[in-house]
C-alpha cells in the first residue's frame, strides 16, 4: 500500500511538472525561482563553533542550475558558485566548508557521464529522459568551466576575500577595503541568494547586463522549481533553530502590483525585469524574555537598503546609506499594553538618521538582535511586537518605491531556554512592499501607544 500511494504521488508531481502555484506578493512555502537566506552565522575556524547548514531542493522532473552568491551584512556580494540538481535532487551546504574553501561537488550528464558525481538513484530519477533539458539537451551552457569543482575550490585572494569580507576585516585583494562589519567576534555573518538558472556562469552582481532579462529569458531562469531549508547549530550551547529558506516566487510580465518596479531585485535591475515579488514591510512577532526562557528573543532581521551600490569601503568608515532607520516599533505586552521603541522625537525614519541620537535597532542589510535589551529594551516579559521597518534612503538611485518611503525587508524570531531548548520561525507578514505606499498602514494607530522617554 505504502508503494501504491508514493506512486501516486510521484505521478502527481509528475504531472504538475513539480510546479505548485503560490501567490504573488504573498512569500509562500511553495517552489520559487529565488531563495533567500535571511541571515548566517559562522565560526570559520573552528567545526564544533556556530554554523549555519542550508538544502537546496529541486521540485521538477527536470534538472536545473542553481546559482549561489554569498552577501556581507553591508550587501557586498563576496563569492559565487553552481550547483547542479538532478530532477528531485536535493544538495545540502555547511557553510563551515564553504568558508574553507570547500564547495558542494555536483556535475551535469556531460561532466558526469558515469553518473557518479550526481547519480540519479532510485526509481524516480533513474530515467534518461529526465535528465536531459528540452533546450540544452545533455549540455548545459557554461558548465564546462565550473563543473566538477576541485576542491578545495576556494583557494589564495578568494579565500581572502570571502573570509575577511564576511568577519569585518580589511581584503588585501580590493586594496585593503572593507566589505562588511566586524563585530569583534570573528564570526563570519551575511545572507544568501540562490537563483534557478538557465546556465552556468560566474555573476556576483545581479545587475549585470544579461543575468536577469524579462520572462526569465537570461542567465537566471524564472521557473518556479526550487525549495530548501536552513540550520542554525550552536553545538557549545546545545542550541539549533531551523526554518524554511524565503521562497521569492517569479511570474513572467511581474513588476509588483502597482508599476514601481520594485521587486525582489529592483534596487539592481531598477525596471523590474527580475520579475520577482519583493518581500514584506510590515511585521508582527511574538517575545519571550522571562521564566524559563532566560536566553531571550532573537529577532533575525534581512532589510534592503534600496541603495545599488556594492563597492567596498575604506575601512573604519561605513557605506553611504548606513545605519539603517525604521519606521516604526511598537512592544505590547499580554494586556494589550504597549509603548514604541526605538524613537526619538523629531529622529523621522531618513536613512541615515538626520539626527545622530535617533535610536537605530536594525542598522545592518541582515543581522541578529537581542530583543529587549539596548534600545529594544521592553517593560514587559511577554508579548508581541509591530515591526514597521519602511525607511526613506537619501542615497542611491531614486526610484518610484524610494519616494513612497518602501523598503521590503524579512524577519525571522528564536527563542531558547535553559541552555537546552531553541525554536526558531518566522514572523508574521502584515503587509507586502507591493502595496502602492509606505504610508499604508504605516502605523499602530487606535489604541494608547505611549512612546518611551
Amino acid at each position: 500500500m505504502k508503494r501504491i500511494v508514493l506512486a501516486v504521488a510521484m505521478i502527481s508531481l509528475i504531472a504538475l511538472g513539480g510546479q505548485v502555484a503560490g501567490e504573488m506578493c504573498t512569500i509562500d512555502a511553495v517552489p520559487a525561482a529565488t531563495l533567500l537566506l535571511p541571515y548566517f552565522e559562522v565560526d570559520i575556524d573552528d567545526p564544533n563553533g556556530v554554523n549555519t547548514l542550508f538544502s537546496i531542493n529541486n521540485a521538477s522532473a527536470a534538472p536545473t542550475v542553481a546559482h549561489v552568491v554569498l552577501w556581507t551584512d553591508w550587501s557586498i556580494p563576496t563569492i559565487d558558485f553552481d550547483i547542479y540538481l538532478t530532477g528531485y535532487d536535493v544538495q545540502t551546504v555547511s557553510l563551515y566548508d564553504v568558508f574553507n574553501g570547500t564547495l558542494p561537488i555536483t556535475a551535469d550528464a556531460i561532466r558526469d557521464p558515469a553518473d557518479t558525481i550526481s547519480p540519479h538513484g532510485g526509481a524516480y530519477s533513474d530515467n534518461p529522459a529526465w535528465d536531459t533539458h528540452p533546450i540544452w539537451g545533455n549540455d548545459i551552457p557554461g558548465c564546462n568551466v565550473p563543473f566538477p569543482y576541485p576542491n578545495p575550490a576556494v583557494t589564495g585572494s578568494a579565500l581572502d576575500r570571502l573570509r575577511n569580507g564576511h568577519t569585518g576585516n580589511s581584503v588585501a585583494a580590493i586594496g585593503g577595503g572593507c566589505m562588511g562589519a566586524s563585530h569583534g567576534d570573528g564570526l563570519a555573518r551575511g545572507y544568501i541568494t540562490v537563483d534557478n538558472s538557465n546556465e552556468c556562469s560566474l555573476v556576483l552582481d545581479p545587475a549585470v547586463p544579461g543575468y536577469f532579462v524579462a520572462n526569465g529569458t537570461g542567465l537566471a531562469s524564472n521557473v518556479n522549481q526550487l525549495w530548501g531549508d536552513f540550520f542554525y547549530v550552536d553545538t557549545a550551547n546545545n542550541f539549533a533553530q531551523g526554518e524554511n529558506l524565503v521562497h521569492i516566487e517569479a511570474e513572467n510580465g511581474f513588476d509588483d502590483t502597482v508599476g514601481t518596479g520594485y521587486t525582489f531585485y529592483g534596487r539592481y535591475t531598477l525596471d523590474g525585469r527580475d520579475n520577482r515579488e519583493p518581500l514584506g514591510s510590515l511585521w508582527g512577532s511574538r517575545y519571550l524574555n522571562g521564566g524559563a526562557f532566560d536566553g531571550g528573543t532573537n529577532l533575525i532581521v534581512w532589510r534592503d537598503s534600496t541603495d545599488d551600490t556594492i563597492a567596498p569601503v575604506v575601512c573604519g568608515t561605513t557605506p553611504r546609506w548606513f545605519p539603517l532607520n525604521e519606521t516604526q516599533v511598537v512592544a505590547f505586552d499580554e494586556q494589550e499594553d504597549a509603548v514604541e521603541i526605538c524613537f526619538l522625537r523629531g529622529g523621522g525614519i531618513i536613512s541615515p538618521p538626520d539626527d545622530p541620537t535617533d535610536p537605530v535597532c536594525f542598522p545592518y542589510e541582515t543581522g541578529r538582535y537581542q530583543f529587549g535589551e539596548g534600545d529594544l529594551a521592553v517593560p514587559y516579559t511577554f508579548g508581541w511586537t509591530f515591526l514597521n521597518l519602511n525607511t526613506t534612503v537619501t542615497t542611491g538611485v531614486v526610484t518610484p518605491w524610494t519616494q513612497l518611503g518602501l523598503a521590503q525587508s524579512y524577519v525571522m524570531t528564536t527563542h531558547s531556554a535553559l541552555g537546552l531548548f531553541s525554536v526558531g520561525y518566522n514572523a508574521i507578514e502584515l503587509a507586502s512592499a507591493c502595496t502602492d505606499s509606505a504610508a499604508d498602514s504605516q502605523h499602530i494607530a487606535g489604541c494608547a501607544v505611549f512612546r518611551r522617554g
